[in-house]
């Protein structure tokens, strides 16, 4: 059986199209785009009860906003055959090389609330940090095949077709003000759930065979729960913040997620429970605000640390049976094979990730009190290797740009809009994936091997973001 790969959900960083669809952008999953440019570990608005809910105990009062973004990302894939992939029939030139492109439109929404008991401040929220989609355009050389229907669906398809990817967090939080010092700690119950589509092939390896490529479809989710702590402190009355938060990871360790696994071949569909196993990061953020007297300006620096090292893994079984193979170093042969009498596993994916760093710079400037403008910079490092970067989870460094303003239509109700652009440096690993073989020429089994993941990769996106509070 083929190693199914299939998007993680993920938390957590910086840039947005990552976990939105499936693929990593830097900093793995974490886009984190809600409240735009007022999103982050320094702000102070409802966004806080997420990014930093000790930041909560220097709002103004009792506070309502709702948070919403549109993005638009554009990706390809341009892979040459490999030494390591299998050919391509002679009549079926093109059907796993070439490029493929996706251009996906999608958005998600979150609202959130605080209102003040004393010194004492209570958040509720509902964020979606992480939900996207992706769907790879089609190669239409084979639109009309009869024998490689399958084709059709574009050189990737063996790592992805489509995939959906929700990641919701349902927060109740508190936060406490002493003098200059606000602590606050927040508790999640998360909603994760994972949907995917796929080639396969009946031998394990991809590979375009007349009337032998077919299909897997991947459903699971899960609840999990976790909690953020953080504080902010106001070192110069009304003017200079300094603020940290620490976000824990979804499940606190190892999330299971359960579903089912739809897979077709000759024709004929089966259906199998599966549990999918995935480790996600958790994310330390820092930052400091400055408002000084007497001009109309505010100016931000913050950044994040996303522990994308714990992401070294992804595995799929049947219900009940273990997800374990054999060590890929072993010297046995059995570099990634099934290790257990049961047979259960039906994917086992290496990414090897790395911890990811990422910092942002912002500028406010009042037109006049009612009106706020702003812009924004950033620059994130890259999570995934060479070795194992692939079309569904390929990543970049990357650095943004924002734009927007945030106006007053009453003393108690504000609006606000931006646009960030994501553009991510390309990258080349051709000749360096280790998905099939490993550097010594030494074959994966099924079922950890995969398709060569070399190529070329572009990526950009585009967020808009909308805001509307009302303070009480």
């Amino acid at each position: 059986m083929k190693s199914l790969r299939f998007c993680a959900a993920g938390a957590m960083a910086g840039s947005l199209v990552g976990i939105w669809t499936g693929t990593a952008g830097a900093a793995g999953f974490a886009t984190q785009q809600f409240g735009g440019e007022q999103g982050s570990v320094v702000a102070s608005n409802p966004t806080a009860l997420y990014y930093n809910p000790g930041a909560l105990g220097f709002s103004p009062g009792t506070a309502l906003g709702m948070y919403g973004s549109l993005a638009v990302r554009h990706a390809t894939w341009t892979h040459a055959k490999a030494s390591t992939d299998q050919p391509d029939p002679a009549d079926a030139q093109g059907a796993d090389t070439g490029e493929a492109k996706l251009l996906n439109v999608f958005g998600g929404a979150s609202v959130a609330g605080t209102t003040h008991l004393g010194n004492l401040i209570l958040g509720f929220g509902f964020f979606a940090p992480f939900y996207g989609l992706s769907h790879w355009g089609k190669n239409n050389s084979f639109a009309n095949s009869a024998m490689y229907p399958g084709a059709v669906d574009g050189p990737q398809r063996w790592f992805s077709i489509d995939g959906k990817e929700e990641v919701l967090y349902f927060t109740e939080g508190a936060a406490y003000r002493l003098g200059p010092l606000s602590l606050g700690a927040a508790l999640n119950l998360i909603s994760t759930t994972v949907s995917a589509s796929q080639a396969k092939s009946p031998d394990g390896i991809p590979a375009t065979l007349a009337g032998q490529e077919g299909r897997a479809v991947l459903d699971v989710r899960g609840f999990n729960a976790s909690f953020a702590a953080g504080a902010m402190l106001e070192i110069i009355r009304d003017q200079l913040w300094l603020a940290g938060s620490y976000q824990a990871q979804p499940g606190l360790g190892q999330q299971s997620l359960n579903g089912t696994l739809n897979q077709t071949l000759f024709g004929a569909t089966k259906a199998f429970p599966v549990t999918f196993y995935q480790t996600l990061p958790d994310i330390i953020r820092a930052g400091v605000r400055l408002h000084p007297k007497r001009i109309p300006w505010e100016f931000r620096l913050f950044g994040d640390y996303t522990r994308w090292g714990k992401f070294q893994t992804q595995c799929l079984a049947i219900q009940g049976t273990p997800c374990t193979v054999w060590p890929i170093d072993a010297t046995n042969g059995m570099q990634g094979a099934q290790n257990t009498m049961q047979g259960g596993v039906q994917s086992y994916i290496r990414h090897n990730w790395s911890d990811t760093w990422g910092v942002r710079v912002g500028a406010s400037y009042w037109v006049k009190p009612e009106i706020e403008l702003f812009l924004g910079g950033g620059y994130e490092i890259a999570a995934v290797p060479d070795s194992t970067m692939a079309p569904d989870l390929f990543d970049a460094n990357n650095i943004l740009a924002a734009i927007g303003g945030r106006l007053a239509l009453t003393s108690t109700l504000f609006v606000t809009a931006s646009y960030t652009q994501i553009q991510y440096f390309n990258r080349d690993n051709t000749n360096k994936s280790t998905l099939n073989t490993l550097p010594n020429g030494v074959q994966l089994q099924v079922p950890t091997a995969e398709m060569d993941g070399g190529g070329k990769y572009t990526q950009w996106a585009g967020v808009f973001s909308g805001n509307v509070e009302a303070m009480f």
